[in-house]
């Protein structure tokens, strides 16, 4: 009998792209996967690439939200427990597996009280609201970093590319400037400004594109919206400067690579400080709170970074590495 296992995960490309990599590898293993997500979130966008069949609730986040949201919330819960508990009896699967967001709270509730095996995934060194929760119910509860939660397993996070060699041969510092999907002006808008004979190529997001070609007038840098493959950026850099997302961090690790972390000051639970912190407090990285990023502090800071203080860098980066994270939480699920 065929085996289906429901991924749960949305909101955020730091939620789906990890459950991205499990999915690849279930679906290697010929497991039938579905996809539980909200109808608003970025998952119906990527996850249907992924030739996997999305079910889509009225799931909504509440922490942080309007008065006005909070009132509607009951209604709008009992809607999305509604909607859930469709999904569940039309896909029957094997295990569901919850990686924290909104998208997977009532799942993970409906779950547990259909005695489906649950399993959780927390991507930050803070976990979430969601995982919190269910981690009190979850089969098993796996974690990307030490410290989340006491009785979990710790994989790191699955990443959804390979990894490539080294393929920096410039003499030229290579400086690799990654804001996140959507981003960052804070650390566009200090970078553009550098004046050291460096190579830059720096993913600026969608809205900012224009802007930061502007702002860059005739220096010599790659400035695109999106990097479709971030093995190759990864190898192609001497060093990232970039948010500290969990996803961000895991790839760092995964690719080896030196990083100056600026991590986002209103990220919940201020998890971003908290993700650097793992690659700064063990050499691997050197973290930089936005409020103190200027161009001197950013043009001393690159400066410092010979060869010896990279290579070793890098070699720290590698020992935090978790490389097996996909195929340990997949193979846990194949076996329910």
């Amino acid at each position: 009998m065929s085996k289906t296992i429901l991924i749960m995960a949305g909101g955020t490309g730091g939620h789906i792209f990890p459950a991205l990599a499990i999915a690849k590898a279930l679906k290697a293993h010929s497991v039938n996967v579905e996809w539980l997500g909200s109808k608003h979130g970025m998952e119906n966008t990527l996850v249907p690439k992924h030739n996997i069949k999305i079910h889509s609730v009225n799931a909504v986040g509440l922490r942080g939200k309007s008065p006005f949201t909070l009132i509607k919330a009951p209604f709008s819960l009992s809607l999305a427990a509604l909607q859930t508990l469709r999904v569940f009896l039309k896909v029957k699967p094997t295990a569901v597996l919850g990686m924290g967001g909104f998208a997977s709270g009532i799942g993970g509730v409906v779950a547990w009280a259909l005695r489906i095996p649950l399993v959780i995934h927390e991507q930050n060194s803070i976990p979430g609201t969601t995982n919190k929760m269910l981690s009190k119910i979850a089969t098993q509860t796996f974690q990307a970093f030490d410290g989340a939660f006491d009785d979990a397993i710790t994989t790191g996070n699955p990443v959804l590319f390979t990894p490539k060699e080294n393929n920096n041969n410039n003499k030229k510092l290579n400086l690799l400037i990654i804001g996140g999907s959507l981003g960052s002006k804070p650390i566009n808008d200090i970078v553009s400004q550098l004046n050291i004979d460096i190579e830059i190529w720096h993913q600026t997001g969608k809205q900012h594109l224009d802007n930061v070609k502007a702002q860059y007038k005739n220096k010599n840098a790659k400035i695109t919206a999106f990097i479709d493959d971030m093995a190759d950026a990864y190898a192609w850099a001497d060093v990232v400067l970039c948010r500290s997302g969990a996803m961000t961090v895991s790839e760092l690790m995964c690719s080896a690579k030196p990083s100056i972390l600026i991590p986002l000051p209103h990220a919940i639970d201020n998890h971003q400080f908290h993700n650097a912190k793992i690659l700064a407090d063990n050499g691997a990285g050197i973290l930089i709170e936005q409020q103190m990023l200027s161009v001197k502090l950013l043009t001393s800071t690159l400066a410092a970074l010979d060869t010896e203080k990279l290579d070793t860098m890098s070699k720290n980066a590698k020992k935090l590495a978790k490389p097996d994270a996909t195929e340990v939480i997949s193979n846990y699920l194949y076996h329910q």
